[in-house]
């Protein structure tokens, strides 16, 4: 497996491609859809919520990983998922693993903004909708670059 350092370097490179094809995408295409739903306002909230998950919100948290221990005192808000969640179990499955982390930090998340006055229902749905985005694929670049490295492991 990918140790941590490797995680976010193949991370990052994934994150350098994807921010090319947006940027091909928005300067060299002329499709309707690119320039409706590419700006550099989405492409900034996709790469940030991309490179916190790489951090912070790894299918790792239910070990003692660079992301779980990256959280500091705060690590106390995942304890039950790395409770719950057997390692290479729920936490690597490419729907349930991502799914499950987005829905514990949501449920830990919206309830602060609700005190703090946020309106939820005045954040733009293309928003919340490019944060998911950047968030779940960052998990699913971990879970299929673990897998293909266990792959390439068995062979060898």
């Amino acid at each position: 497996m990918p140790n941590g350092q490797n995680h976010d370097m193949i991370n990052m490179a994934v994150l350098i491609l994807a921010l090319a094809a947006f940027f091909y995408f928005i300067l060299w295409n002329e499709s309707i859809i690119c320039s409706r739903y590419l700006d550099l306002y989405t492409i900034l909230i996709f790469s940030l919520s991309y490179l916190f998950a790489t951090f912070f919100l790894s299918p790792d948290l239910d070990i003692e990983s660079k992301p779980y221990k990256r959280w500091g005192i705060l690590r106390l808000i995942w304890w039950p998922y790395k409770v719950i969640l057997k390692h290479r179990g729920f936490s690597h499955n490419t729907i349930i693993g991502p799914f499950s982390i987005v829905l514990n930090l949501a449920i830990i998340v919206i309830p602060f903004l609700l005190l703090a006055g946020v309106q939820l229902q005045k954040i733009p749905l293309n928003y919340v909708a490019v944060t998911i985005l950047g968030m779940v694929m960052s998990m699913e670049v971990h879970i299929i670059s673990d897998c293909l490295v266990s792959k390439f492991n068995d062979h060898f």
